[in-house]
């Protein structure tokens, strides 16, 4: 559920769609973000990722924190692990003298329900047949496990969604409604994995590239 009170946060624009538990590597090279990642790594905080699409800047992101320094070269550039926690929507831009944005924010957070266990069975059986097809055993498969309330954002990272599409997810408030998603989904890209080409290219892609 959407939160009233507003907070302020870092924010590094991205042509990704960040998961909350997910994690991406980043190759920082810009002064702006050496300056804002440097200062996260020193105070142990976090930023957030928004979609940059279209030239447009989407309204809701993802909290990321680093999690490992790869490296750091000598210019000051470096290779790091981020892992995605809560999602926020972007409000606007606060007036800093920041080199980088800083984000007026909300937190917001699933509407409560019940997870129906046979969603998520169902969606965990499609994943698994999905991601041993295309994956061809590189992709861990995974287990049903009826106490997770969030196994959807475990799926989607791997499932082959198109930007648009992932960004909808991101921005779905219910894991319900999340794993029908995921299910409608592996049931049309299951059949056209035959395809070698299209195989290639979600393995190219590591999973974020949808299949036609």
């Amino acid at each position: 559920m959407p939160s009233s009170q507003r907070t302020l946060l870092p924010l590094f624009p991205l042509s990704v769609v960040m998961f909350p538990g997910s994690r991406l590597p980043l190759h920082i090279f810009e002064e702006r973000y050496k300056l804002l990642i440097n200062e996260c790594i020193a105070a142990n905080s976090a930023f957030g990722i928004n979609l940059m699409y279209e030239n447009k800047i989407r309204s809701i992101g993802c909290v990321a924190r680093v999690v490992e320094v790869l490296e750091r070269h000598a210019d000051g550039t470096m290779e790091i692990v981020v892992e995605g926690a809560r999602r926020y929507t972007l409000h606007g831009f606060a007036d800093t003298r920041h080199a980088y944005s800083i984000g007026s924010i909300s937190y917001y957070d699933d509407a409560t329900e019940m997870v129906d266990h046979a969603l998520v069975d169902e969606a965990a059986s499609l994943y698994n047949k999905f991601v041993t097809i295309a994956f061809k055993g590189t992709v861990q498969s995974l287990e049903a496990f009826p106490d997770s309330s969030c196994l959807s954002f475990v799926m989607v990272q791997k499932a082959g969604l198109e930007m648009v599409q992932r960004q909808l997810f991101l921005t779905m408030t219910s894991e319900n409604t999340r794993l029908r998603f995921l299910i409608r989904h592996f049931e049309l890209m299951l059949p056209l994995l035959n395809d070698k080409n299209r195989i290639d290219t979600i393995i190219v892609n590591d999973g974020y590239v949808a299949i036609r």
